[in-house]
Parts: C-alpha cells; structure tokens; sequence
C-alpha cells in the first residue's frame, strides 16, 4: 500500500488540492477539507490540540496551523509527510510534530487531544476498527473526532449501471463475489456505524459530501467543470428541500462527528 503514496503518487495526493478548475473528485476532497474546518471552528477552541491522522500531504494540517490550531500530524508515508513539510514550509508554517507511524498503534498518551481528524484512512486498512479504538483512546473525555470515508453507495447516483445489474443479481438470486480488499476501496456506511458504536464512539451528526460524477457503464457522461455545477446545485436542493437525510446516503463522501461516548467499548 505504501507505493501508493510514495513518489510521484504522493505529488499527485498533494496536487489534489491546488489549481483552479478541479476535477468532481478533488473538488469534493476540497469541499470535504472545507467542511472540517468550519466544525472544528464551531466546536474546538483555538488552544486545543488536534491530530491529523492520516494527514498525507498535508492539506487540512496546513490550514490548520494557518488558522491557529495546535495540530500534529501522524501518517504511515514517507514521501507524503515530505510532501506535507514541503507545504508548510511553503506557507511560512513550522513543519514540527509530524510523526510517521501507524494509525492503527499512534505514538501518542492516552488522551491527549481534542479533537481527531481521520479523513479517509479507513478506507485504506483492511480492518479499520483498530484505527477507530485509537481514535478513542487518544481523544480527551469531552473530545470530538471527524471520521470519513468513501460512500459504497455512492454508484446508486451516478451509475445507473451499476444500480441495474446490482438489481438484476438481486432478482436472480445471485450473490456477489466476494471482494478481496482493495486500498481506497468503498465503504458501506452502516458497517461504519456499526464499528463507530463498537469501539465507543458516539456519532453526533452525519454529513454527505458531493454527488456524482455522473457515468454510464463506468463512463463519465459529462465533463468535469459540469459534473461540478450539477454535484453542487443538487447539494442545495437537498438542503432547501430538507432531503438531506435521504441525499447523503448517496454522496461521495460520508462524514460523522463523533464524541467519545462515556460507555466502555466492547470487547
């Protein structure tokens, strides 16, 4: 898994969040990376510390940093946090408290932050719930943890090939090969709120984040800046019409905020 971070894929993770005219994808990562930090901002003091788990190249750390957070940063790549120094060095930020290391074994004491960050880690780790008892145990009591993935029901809206032959199995009496784990793969969000309960972790609020983009058969039917302007009114017509709770099971991106729940985790 590591070479996918590394080298010339890592530029490209760090790339994601430049330039003006995004594809669907990085747009809704910026959106995600927007939404974060206005949670944080309504929810976690400017002294409060934050880890970034899985922070990659560093895109949510910067922003941070910039914003007056005390924000570490933890992630398993080599060539991604070089990438995330490179980033604050460029912004005139300190490039101190990046770790490597293990999101599922962080270096970190029990309790030692206000909030974490993991944003899309789970999706790459065969079992994730490790990486969520850490989140657990090194959030403070009153601590406040962001957890998102990629949404595995996010085909239902933007391919309805898939959706059809998903149905025609159905009526068959076909079952689904098995998949064998793929890096980045897709999650289905009521396993995740299940693993959430299990290891402790109260879900406060779950957010969607993007639609689309749109395709046929695994073929986009519209160019980038297109999918984009549709991705975003449709996010303004679910809110104004109060279909937010049906819409975001469909987004790219599934996000909760989540509060380390005073019950012991199960074994």
């Amino acid at each position: 898994m590591t070479s996918i971070f590394s080298g010339a894929h890592a530029r490209w993770w760090s790339e994601l969040y430049a330039g003006a005219t995004p594809s669907p994808e990085a747009h809704f990562f910026r959106q995600r990376r927007d939404r974060v930090l206005a949670l944080l901002a309504q929810r976690v003091p400017r002294n409060g510390r934050v880890l970034d788990m899985g922070c990659g190249a560093g895109p949510v750390l910067a922003e941070l940093r910039a914003a007056g957070w005390r924000c570490s940063g933890l992630d398993a790549a080599p060539d991604m946090l070089a990438q995330a120094r490179a980033r604050l060095a460029a912004a005139g930020l300190p490039d101190d408290d990046l770790h490597q290391g293990d999101c599922r074994a962080a270096p970190f004491p029990d309790g030692s932050y206000d909030a974490v960050l993991c944003l899309g880690v789970i999706s790459y780790v065969e079992d994730y719930a490790p990486v969520l008892a850490e989140i657990r145990r090194l959030l403070r009591p009153d601590g406040m943890a962001i957890v998102t993935c990629r949404n595995a029901a996010r085909p239902v809206w933007s391919d309805p090939w898939w959706l059809a032959t998903r149905t025609a199995r159905q009526v068959l009496g076909r079952q689904r090969a098995l998949q064998p784990f793929s890096p980045g793969r897709l999650l289905e969000r009521a396993e995740v709120r299940r693993q959430l309960d299990r290891v402790g972790l109260a879900v406060e609020r779950e957010i969607g984040i993007g639609f689309g983009p749109p395709r046929l058969a695994g073929a986009p039917v519209l160019a980038d800046a297109a999918a984009v302007r549709l991705s975003d009114w449709l996010g303004r017509f679910a809110s104004r019409t109060r279909l937010w709770p049906l819409a975001r099971r469909v987004t790219d991106i599934s996000l909760w905020v989540v509060r380390r729940s005073a019950t012991q985790p199960l074994a």
